[in-house]
């Protein structure tokens, strides 16, 4: 009996210290999995603050539609696209062009300045733009900032001068993929840094007061219709780059009416249906493209430019917009509105004919392809034109509508087929009373 109970003692001694064992090998590997873990999140650098993010790479999802249209051309700008083998031929043009401004009254002492400006700034800077660019190291990043700076403030402050200017090494080609790069989403300097740097140039070389940063480019975009007689709208002075600021001034004038609702109501019928349903079109007297109205049966719309330029640029407005301000998507609401009126060539034909729309390039069914296309992976969480398509949509189901329509369509589309219509209606009444006279005088 005792040798039983000493067995059974030395037993479960065993287990117990087997158990101890097992419980402290679980520890072990318990703690070093989190020690990992901690390390794994002490390495990963914090993400950018929201707030401050505005420069974004294009998601793939838009980007894979047309990938030329976000992609530079000729010139890099900012980080995005810094280094691309393809751009590198602007390098040289960004050195000769900062030489000139060295040249004018800018000592090493100011350069400095500007350098020291850009370092106090980098952290900001760097927390403008959706990517991390740990890649690139300070001293690199820094003179990225300053040339890409100095490129731009003096391409927009100083006429174009072959002989003596800055760009005379330019082809005429080149200035204008210039142009066109610097409206880009994924090629942009934060407008913060460009107005201090452009700001201490100008107590340097005494040019006070010297006019804005933001109104110099302003002025330099003068030449679209959407950018007249801009004054003090907070918006546009609270843009954050050039695409930010293209994109305000669109919606300079924008009717502030126009209020986003969520489950948009889709416009169901095209310009050529609605026109059989008796709605008329007009060029709307407004500057601002966006200000559609649409009353007693008559939509009025303000006119469109579209030339060769035009999709590079709303794309890359659209994308910002999906990225910076899903929720107030004016521009993306505007051209899916655009994409349903439109569904194909007779359409564009229609609104060309009205005045609406100018086409430059002069192919109706490229346009309606590439409106159509424009909003191929555009999300649709709110819009702003609500109220329009339900009115258009409420019109054309109207049975009565159509039945006057179609008569005016086809017995009165112009004066002559509206004079024959009723001449052939007043012989058929004479004709009809002759008969009826007839038939009496024979009873």
């Amino acid at each position: 009996m005792v040798k039983l109970s000493t067995a059974c003692a030395s037993t479960m001694n065993n287990e117990f210290e087997g158990a101890s064992a097992s419980n402290g090998e679980d520890y072990d590997m318990t703690r070093n999995f989190v020690t990992r873990l901690n390390s794994m999140v002490d390495s990963c650098t914090p993400q950018q603050d929201l707030y401050k993010r505005c420069i974004y790479k294009v998601p793939n999802l838009l980007r894979n539609v047309k990938p030329e249209a976000y992609t530079p051309k000729l010139i890099s700008i900012g980080p995005l696209h810094h280094g691309d083998a393809k751009l590198e031929i602007m390098k040289r043009e960004k050195l000769i062009c900062f030489r000139k401004f060295k040249g004018n009254r800018m000592s090493d002492e100011r350069i400095m300045d500007l350098v020291n400006i850009i370092r106090n700034n980098e952290k900001n800077i760097r927390q403008n733009y959706s990517k991390n660019f740990n890649e690139i190291g300070s001293w690199e990043f820094i003179e990225m900032i300053l040339l890409d700076a100095v490129f731009i403030i003096e391409f927009i402050k100083e006429p174009i001068d072959f002989e003596d200017g800055p760009y005379k090494n330019l082809e005429p080609w080149m200035m204008s993929d210039i142009e066109e790069d610097l409206k880009l989403l994924e090629n942009q300097l934060p407008f913060f840094i460009i107005e201090e740097i452009y700001d201490e140039v100008n107590r340097a070389r005494l040019e006070l007061p010297s006019i804005p940063f933001l109104h110099l480019a302003t002025l330099h975009f003068g030449k679209y219709p959407f950018s007249q007689e801009v004054n003090n709208d907070p918006k546009v002075w609270g843009s954050r780059h050039f695409t930010d600021l293209l994109r305000n001034l669109m919606l300079n004038g924008v009717d502030i009416g126009k209020c986003f609702t969520l489950d948009p109501i889709k416009l169901k019928y095209s310009a050529v249906m609605l026109r059989k349903a008796g709605v008329r079109f007009r060029v709307a007297e407004e500057k601002c493209m966006l200000n559609i109205r649409f009353e007693k049966g008559v939509l009025e719309i303000p006119r469109l430019k579209v030339d060769y330029s035009f999709e590079r640029f709303i794309r890359n407005i659209m994308a910002l917009e999906q990225c910076y301000k899903p929720f107030e998507a004016y521009i993306c609401n505007y051209i899916k509105f655009m994409d349903n009126l439109i569904s194909g060539a007779e359409d564009v034909d229609l609104l060309i004919g009205k005045g609406i729309i100018l086409h430059w390039p002069g192919d109706d069914a490229a346009l309606s392809n590439m409106i159509n296309k424009l909003n191929e992976n555009i999300g649709d969480t709110s819009t702003c034109y609500n109220d329009i398509c339900r009115k258009m949509n409420v019109h054309y189901e109207n049975r009565w509508n159509r039945m006057k329509a179609n008569l005016s369509l086809v017995y009165f589309p112009n004066v002559w087929r509206g004079t024959a219509t009723v001449a052939a209606a007043i012989l058929l009444v004479l004709t009809l009373i002759q008969t009826i006279t007839s038939v009496k005088s024979v009873f």
